[in-house]
């Protein structure tokens, strides 16, 4: 009508044999009244919840995304990060001084109220209650805007983890077509019967045309018109699948199909954004490109890598790290491509769910030093192994500060950035700034780790040391080696086998009395090889790897 406009709030009224019912706009982008004790459930009184009219208008400038193969993504929760849109924006000059070049961050989706957490609105997103509505206590839809607007002059991309596998129990959507039956309780946007339940709410019913176009609509409405560069999809398993013993529901998978075909076909000037799946089942038809059973996803979450380092390097005793599951971790493949999997060594569900999901730090030390050497030591060693790996990486928000609180999900305790000045600590921010800066070849001399060739040529389980070649075309500035020391016991002059002779510099060295003036024992210097067989390669040479500490050469 001529005399709304933006911040209106309305409702729709729907008649249905005498009855008259109001609900919300399924597809409102902001809803209004959850900031209110009783603000939630189906609106029956303006004191609950109310759709909201939104300006649309912005222009979002022309932004070129990261390569997948270049992309180390920060995993963020804007409500701990920084309260709001707004005030996340006030700390992406750190995200780019880190050298972060990629966000994700959790669900931005309306939610309601939960009295027992503390405050109220601070809980992790995955309990959507209309999947189009930016939640309210964030910020408005243009300020979500605005934040990536920002972030994109930073070099930064943004994905965003959407929730399409479930709805909050008393979802908005529930009964809006005006009735509920005993088959549809939940109403008719949502599945009946065994595949009713995921267990964490309500399932849509992806075989209704309605509600699959509903779902698409949404994942392009991020893309599109809020200009993000990535959806991270949760739980897909319980969208291809149900139950227990993971039933596959063909309407589900074709759904996840469609959003990821309809947006590369309607979108071919925008191909360098992603999506990713958490699936979690190691299948390769997650990113399979065609065929009937390819999802085709660009890449997708491994559980694998974060499950072998912490429980290798979280062992009180050396003798119990096996480094031959590092090893096939390392080498783990799900298809052609390296980087159709995302790896970590801390993300939301791995840190918190505590008492036996926390921070590595405080997982490695479980004495009230969470702080420790040996903590620094063994969850950078594990950073160290994952940013050198095949596949994107992963860090979750003050991993890089040595964060050792839990990401408790009550209370979602917020981010301390002054730990990124403590002089205990800051030595570790600069270390994942390095280690970052030579994952995406900054320096131009290791371009190898965002290639896709990788060999483990050296592992000695006895001595808990392991090395491996990563690289692209091979040369100087490709070819990059990795030499990690897994136990307390400097290696001095490690003979190991080289894939080139010559020179080879070293790059980094977690160990350096840098990172923090209690290493010790931990000076490397370059090596040169010369020829001679050894692991396996026609060249060798000489390496000193400091305790708990990897180093990285290339020529």
């Amino acid at each position: 009508m001529a005399d709304t406009k933006a911040g209106d709030q309305y409702r729709y009224v729907i008649k249905l044999g005498g009855v008259v019912r109001e609900f919300n706009d399924p597809r409102a982008q902001q809803l209004t009244g959850f900031d209110m004790p009783n603000g939630f459930g189906l609106p029956s009184s303006d004191s609950n919840p109310a759709s909201v009219l939104v300006d649309s208008n912005f222009t979002m400038p022309p932004f070129t995304e990261p390569t997948f193969n270049t992309m180390v993504i920060y995993e963020m929760h804007v409500g701990t990060f920084a309260n709001t849109f707004a005030g996340a924006v006030q700390k992406l000059d750190y995200l780019k001084n880190l050298g972060i070049n990629a966000v994700e961050v959790l669900p931005i989706t309306q939610n309601p109220l939960f009295p027992d957490h503390v405050p109220a609105n601070h809980d992790w997103g995955y309990d959507s209650v209309q999947m189009f509505a930016i939640k309210s206590s964030y910020g408005t839809p243009r300020e979500f805007k605005e934040f990536v607007k920002q972030c994109h002059q930073r070099q930064i991309a943004v994905l965003v983890d959407v929730v399409y596998n479930h709805l909050v129990g008393n979802n908005l959507l529930k009964a809006f077509g005006g009735f509920t039956t005993s088959e549809i309780p939940g109403g008719v946007y949502l599945y009946g019967g065994d595949r009713a339940d995921t267990g964490f709410g309500p399932r849509p019913d992806f075989g209704r045309p309605q509600v699959r176009q509903y779902i698409n609509d949404n994942a392009l409405l991020l893309l599109r018109d809020y200009g993000v560069d990535g959806l991270r999809f949760d739980d897909t398993i319980d969208i291809r699948a149900f139950g227990p013993t993971h039933v596959p529901n063909k309407e589900g998978a074709e759904l996840l199909r469609d959003i990821n075909v309809s947006y590369r076909s309607t979108d071919p000037k925008q191909p360098g954004k992603i999506t990713i799946a958490e699936d979690l089942q190691s299948s390769g038809d997650v990113t399979l490109q065609s065929g009937p059973i390819g999802l085709e996803f660009n890449s997708q979450w491994d559980d694998t890598m974060v499950n072998v380092l912490r429980n290798v390097v979280s062992k009180v005793n050396d003798s119990e790290r096996d480094l031959r599951a590092v090893k096939s971790a390392l080498e783990k493949k799900m298809a052609g491509d390296v980087f159709t999997r995302v790896i970590y060594t801390e993300n939301h569900d791995q840190v918190g769910h505590p008492p036996g999901q926390i921070r590595l730090p405080a997982l490695i030390d479980t004495t009230s030093n969470h702080s420790s050497i040996f903590a620094k030591k063994r969850s950078t060693l594990a950073a160290a192994i994952m940013l050198t790996s095949p596949g994107i990486p992963l860090i979750f928000q003050g991993q890089e500060m040595l964060e050792t609180r839990a990401f408790d999900f009550k209370t979602a305790t917020n981010m301390d950035f002054g730990r990124a000045d403590d002089p205990n600590i800051k030595g570790i921010v600069q270390m994942y700034r390095d280690l970052i800066a030579l994952r995406r070849n900054l320096g131009g001399k290791t371009g190898g780790l965002a290639g896709q060739n990788l060999n483990v040529f050296h592992l000695d389980n006895s001595n808990k040391t392991l090395a491996y070649h990563r690289w692209e075309n091979g040369g100087a500035g490709d070819d990059v080696v990795v030499v990690a020391n897994f136990s307390n016991v400097p290696m001095q002059n490690l003979n190991i086998g080289f894939p080139r002779e010559g020179q080879w510099h070293v790059r980094f060295n977690s160990g350096a009395k840098i990172y923090d003036p209690g290493f010790i024992n931990g000076d490397s210097f370059d090596a040169t090889a010369n020829s001679g067989g050894k692991d396996g390669l026609n060249f060798n040479a000489s390496v000193s790897v400091g305790p708990y500490s990897v180093v990285i050469l290339s020529q």
